[in-house]
């Protein structure tokens, strides 16, 4: 009898053993997909390189950055299971900081061009944009070709400046002045230094309806894309996003984000 018993409880074991060896080799039910595998500059961090002075993309409230690309940030990370370190960073400097790993990937409403595709990688577009023509009630400009014999303001290595460039080869331009940010630009255009700026839609028009005396005088069409920006090597973590921004387009939450910020 007790050896029965033995033989029994040796069975068992057996079986269990099998089924344990057989349930490990089975791939999980839940990733139905295989996970891509990347780095970050500090683990569980995603650092966002950002120059917070771009309404209503990214900007300064209280404390606190806040904007539509801080917004797609934090779901950004949230989704990838890591926290948000936003880096705020001047313009002229944002990407060769990138390049030299200062943060993992820039988020600052930038826009996809073939020459900073050639040192740079980008995600798949999140947003449309055009440029602007804004200026002043009073200065009677209302399109392109009134621009001539004016002082035209842009923020320096940006498409508004590509713009203002393109306007001066075509009609003659008293002078292109750059700034640093936009809101220098838009000062001296308040001051009367200079006639008009030439820069993205969506900001201009959120720093003109803050600034009674102000209008857009014109949307210049140029159907450019802003896109996540990345080092050249950091291909996984490019995949990653992309993986990420299909995600949020599919599961509602890229709307959510837009609607709040553009809806209307």
């Amino acid at each position: 009898m007790k050896k029965i018993i033995s033989i029994l409880i040796i069975l068992t074991i057996i079986l269990s053993l099998n089924l344990f060896i057989n349930s490990c080799a089975q791939p999980s039910e839940v990733a139905t997909e295989e996970e891509v595998e990347f780095t970050t500059i500090t683990e569980g961090v995603l650092t966002v390189g950002s120059e917070v002075a771009y309404p209503p993309f990214e900007y300064i409230e209280g404390e606190e950055f806040v904007g539509f690309d801080i917004d797609m940030a934090k779901e950004i990370a949230k989704k990838l299971g890591l926290k948000l370190e936003v880096i705020n960073t001047a313009w002229d400097g944002i990407f060769p900081a990138l390049i030299a790993h200062k943060f993992d990937i820039v988020i600052s409403a930038v826009t996809i061009t073939e020459d900073r595709d050639k040192e740079l990688d980008f995600s798949d577009p999140y947003l449309d944009s055009d440029q602007s023509i804004a200026t002043t009630e009073d200065s009677g400009i209302k399109a392109e070709a009134d621009l001539e014999g004016k002082i035209l303001g842009v923020q320096i290595g940006t498409t508004g400046e590509l713009e203002a460039k393109r306007i001066a080869d075509e009609i003659d331009v008293t002078e292109i002045k750059t700034y640093d940010d936009i809101f220098m630009a838009f000062e001296d255009l308040k001051a009367g230094r200079i006639d008009a700026i030439i820069n993205d839609f969506p900001t201009s028009l959120e720093i003109v309806k803050e600034n009674p005396g102000l209008v857009l005088a014109a949307k210049i069409k140029t159907g450019e894309q802003y896109g996540v920006v990345f080092a050249p090597d950091t291909p996984e973590l490019l995949e990653a996003i992309n993986e990420v921004l299909k995600e949020m387009k599919e599961d509602g939450t890229y709307d959510q984000i837009y609607n709040k910020w553009f809806a209307e």
